[in-house]
C-alpha cells in the first residue's frame, strides 16, 4: 500500500510532500515508512515496524486522517481499496 500526499502555501508558493508506505521486511514484520519534506529538498524518512499488516494499515489510515487534518490531499495512491484513499 501507498500514499502520496502533498500541502501547498498559497503565500510561498512551497510544496510539501507526505509518502507513507507499507512493506514487508525480511524478518517478515511489517514497516510503515514515511517520508516527508519539502519539494525539491533531501525529505526525512522513518520506518516504524508492526507484527501484522492490520496494524500496519491502521497506522497507515490514522497518518492519513491527521495529515488531511493539516491540510494535506492525497494524490496518489495504490494498494487495496486505493480508490477509497482520500477517505481513510
Amino acid at each position: 500500500m501507498k500514499a502520496y500526499l502533498q500541502r501547498l502555501n498559497p503565500v510561498s508558493g512551497d510544496v510539501w510532500y507526505y509518502s507513507i508506505q507499507i512493506q514487508r521486511d525480511l524478518m517478515g514484520r511489517w514497516q510503515v515508512i514515511r517520508e516527508w519534506g519539502r519539494s525539491g529538498s533531501p525529505g526525512t524518512v522513518r520506518y516504524v515496524p508492526y507484527d501484522a499488516f492490520f496494524d500496519a494499515q491502521e497506522s497507515m489510515r490514522t497518518l492519513v486522517e491527521e495529515l488531511s487534518d493539516k491540510g494535506y490531499q492525497v494524490v496518489h495512491s495504490e494498494g487495496p481499496n486505493s480508490k477509497d484513499a482520500a477517505y481513510y
